[in-house]
């Protein structure tokens, strides 16, 4: 073997061993060997993509981009580099960007169903919902069973008001995926939009079920126990998402209001303001603490003492 044929070849078994790594999840050990390769082949298309897709992966985006980018120079034509220099893009919140990314994958492979998930979650963040929703049923037409891409179309006709079609949507999800619990909980905030109180209920308890550390699925079950007059049992919830997300500012206000309903002033004052620490111009915590703060602690004994020598003592003068 002549030693081009055999540095080629221990190229090869380098990268081959890299991606074993990386797919197994140890990405110290790949991020060597794709270091190694791109040392002795600094042009090596696949060790300078999959190591974009590492670096993408313990979130050095700005690394991932140029090393992905890299890669698309040396070869435009693979779906999959286009694809994951849209995730990377999307990280680091350049929605127009990832959207052409993604857009480009599907020039090259019409029926990537990743890419058209990636299209379709990222025109649902810049609310372009019928585009989304398009590009969701897109992905389905090729992959009719993907829970995620039901998941977020349901999320996409909940926007849009149309909630019959969501419910349907997160049945889908459901009967694929039994254990989906943002869709338990999705589907939850329909029915309880619809009126139907017992049955959200049951459906983020369901999610809970499949995700006991779900604090959006806590919060969602509070508000569904208040509606139905339940107020100690929506405290319950609400502390029990803040439990597992202590800065969730939704459930922040959500406590507050719902102490608020109990008479307790003084704690229903104190979650407000905690929420305004997190955003301190979150209207409705504002709101609330406004209402709340007159009732808020009487002045103790001491307090009206100190007041009345104050008062005495500003009578004194002339």
């Amino acid at each position: 073997m002549a030693a081009g044929q055999e540095s080629s070849a221990g190229i090869q078994a380098a990268f081959t061993a890299a991606l074993g790594h990386h797919q197994a999840g140890r990405l110290g050990e790949a991020e060597r060997l794709y270091l190694q390769i791109l040392q002795a082949d600094p042009c090596h298309t696949d060790a300078l993509h999959f190591l974009g897709v590492l670096a993408h992966q313990i979130g050095r985006n700005d690394l991932a981009v140029d090393l992905i980018g890299r890669a698309i120079a040396q070869n435009g034509q693979v779906p999959a580099f286009h694809n994951n220099l849209g995730n990377a893009l999307k990280a680091q919140g350049k929605l127009p960007e990832a959207a052409a990314c993604y857009s480009m994958a599907l020039v090259h492979k019409p029926n990537h169903v990743g890419a058209l998930f990636n299209l379709g979650l990222v025109l649902q963040m810049q609310g372009k919902l019928e585009e989304a929703a398009a590009t969701y049923r897109r992905a389905l037409r090729y992959q009719p069973d993907y829970a995620e891409a039901l998941g977020n179309l349901g999320n996409t006709l909940q926007a849009q008001g149309k909630l019959q079609e969501a419910v349907g949507c997160y049945e889908r999800a459901l009967a694929c995926r039994p254990d989906y619990a943002e869709a338990h909980s999705n589907l939850g905030n329909v029915l309880m939009a619809q009126g139907r109180y017992a049955a959200a209920a049951a459906s983020h308890g369901r999610a809970l079920a499949h995700k006991p550390d779900y604090a959006e699925a806590h919060n969602n079950l509070g508000l569904v126990l208040l509606e139905q007059g339940d107020v100690d049992a929506a405290v319950t919830s609400y502390r029990r998402a803040l439990s597992h997300k202590p800065a969730f500012i939704d459930a922040h206000v959500n406590l507050g209001n719902a102490l608020r309903e109990q008479g307790h002033a003084a704690e229903a004052a104190a979650s407000y303001q905690r929420a305004l620490a997190l955003d301190r111009d979150h209207a409705e915590a504002r709101l609330g603490l406004a209402v709340v703060a007159p009732h808020q602690v009487r002045p103790s004994q001491q307090d009206l003492a100190v007041g009345r020598e104050l008062d005495l003592d500003a009578e004194r003068r002339p």
